[in-house]
């Protein structure tokens, strides 16, 4: 076999090849080991990388690990669980300042409150357990002179508060909620009970539950550490409440205007007692409070007048009832002097606005006397000054003044004339930190012309969060 197949090899030696052919050919064959040595180097690299990736990768686990002080989990089991705690969706800053967002929702989630101490050197005490040694409450100031405690000292930190917020966008408005409370739920004093303050939900200009009545405008409210308040100002009423504000301009005057059906109270003194803040409430309402208030709010001020119709009603044991129409009016204003400074002031008048003045149960809405209802005609004033003197330091002067006319049958210990003063000095060396001292004047004077005097120096230091 082998002779035979040499004559072939040797035919083709002996041919006569082109030159041209034969240099294309080894020119391919240089073309095609240079691309292989290039592919070599090309792998080579890649697996170079391949292995800093995988030791970045295990050094990587490595650092996620927890530090194990029981006994070790399997390498596979720790790192299904770091994967899991990594891929969780993290918590965002939510559409409100001091919110956070709800994973998952488009809500947003606001804590905040503070926390507050009173200390109180009262010159006399309204009693054992009473609401008026804890903050200023007229009706329980004592009449002439009282056999009760004298220089008596209090400390509380009832004032405390807490709130919840929650903003949501909708194609509707936003829907916004806030849930807020305190711990006077109850007048002993050394007892803190929960009470609800503002519990209320909106979307867009409606607002649903039960926060400030629209009859106070609280941009007008003093700044003041006595949390009863001046004795002129309408009384900070919280109720349950359906509101619309509608916004609008006038000649680029920023203005609105709510309308509200708030939930209705009687108050009545009917048989003349020995306590002056002791009422009857029938719970024989049929109708809503109605109120209306407008509100200014140019560049150097905020101004608001507001309108109040309600019907008082009762019904004795036999069933039978009587009622009476009536209203009152309030004009409130903050005007900006000089730098920061402030005038604050309120006037108000009515027949129906008992418990709409001064502090808790100071005034009734009627008085009921032989089966005939009277309403009670009522007009008051506040009046404050806030001075800055510097960005920390702060003084508000306020002075409240409240008249009843009171109708001859009423008892000899009901409340026809309240006023008050407070002084106070606060200083806020940082934001959330609010040290004060307020010195406060109380007056409360009786239909048979007996009076009593309440003076108090109250030190309260309040911590926002």
């Amino acid at each position: 076999m082998k002779p035979l197949m040499s004559i072939p090899l040797l035919a083709l030696s002996l041919s006569p090849l082109p030159v041209l052919a034969e240099e294309d050919m080894r020119e391919m064959f240089n073309e095609l080991k240079s691309q292989v040595k290039t592919l070599q180097t090309q792998v080579q690299q890649s697996n170079t990388r391949i292995n800093e990736l995988e030791k970045e990768l295990s050094q990587a686990h490595a650092t996620q690990q927890p530090v194990q002080t029981t006994p070790a989990i399997t390498p596979v089991a720790t790192t299904a669980k770091v994967d899991e705690v990594v891929n969780k969706p993290a918590v965002t800053v939510g559409d409100v300042k001091g919110t956070f967002k709800i994973p998952g929702t488009n809500t947003s989630l606001g804590l905040g409150g503070y926390v507050k101490t009173d200390v109180l050197f009262n010159s006399v005490s309204a009693g054992r357990d009473k609401f008026g040694d804890q903050f200023t409450l007229y009706s329980q100031i004592p009449l002439g002179k009282s056999p009760g405690e004298h220089s008596q000292t209090t400390f509380n930190a009832k004032e405390s508060r807490i709130w919840f917020r929650s903003f949501t966008p909708s194609s509707w408005g936003d829907i916004n909620t806030h849930l807020e409370m305190d711990f006077y739920g109850d007048p002993a004093t050394f007892t803190y009970t929960p009470r609800l303050r503002h519990a209320y939900g909106s979307i867009g200009n409606f607002l649903v539950g039960q926060t400030w009545t629209t009859f106070l405008n609280t941009n007008v409210l003093p700044n003041l550490l006595d949390s009863g308040g001046s004795a002129g100002a309408v009384y900070g009423v919280r109720q349950p409440l359906v509101r619309w504000t509608q916004p609008f301009t006038v000649d680029n005057l920023p203005m609105d205007v709510q309308i509200a059906l708030e939930s209705p109270r009687s108050r009545i003194r009917d048989v003349p007692t020995a306590d002056a803040d002791v009422f009857s409430t029938p719970n024989a309402d049929r109708y809503p409070d109605l109120v209306a208030r407008i509100n200014f709010n140019p560049d150097w001020g905020k101004f608001s007048l507001a309108t109040l119709g309600r019907q008082v009603r009762n019904t004795d044991s036999f069933g039978h009832s009587q009622s009476e129409w009536g209203g009152a009016v309030s004009l409130a204003g903050k005007i900006d002097t000089v730098d920061l400074d402030s005038i604050r002031l309120m006037l108000n008048y009515g027949n129906a606005m008992g418990r709409y003045v001064a502090s808790l149960n100071t005034f009734e809405d009627a008085a009921l006397s032989n089966g005939n209802l009277q309403l009670i005609n009522i007009y008051s004033g506040m009046l404050s000054y806030q001075h800055f003197w510097s960005k920390d330091w702060q003084s508000n002067v306020t002075y409240g003044f409240v008249h009843a006319n009171q109708p001859a049958f009423a008892g000899n210990n009901v409340t026809s004339q309240v006023q008050s003063i407070h002084a106070n000095l606060l200083w806020s060396p940082i934001s959330p930190i609010i040290f004060g001292m307020e010195y406060i004047y109380a007056n409360r004077e009786s239909v048979d012309g007996r009076d009593g005097d309440l003076q108090r120096v109250q030190f309260s230091a309040r911590y926002n969060f």
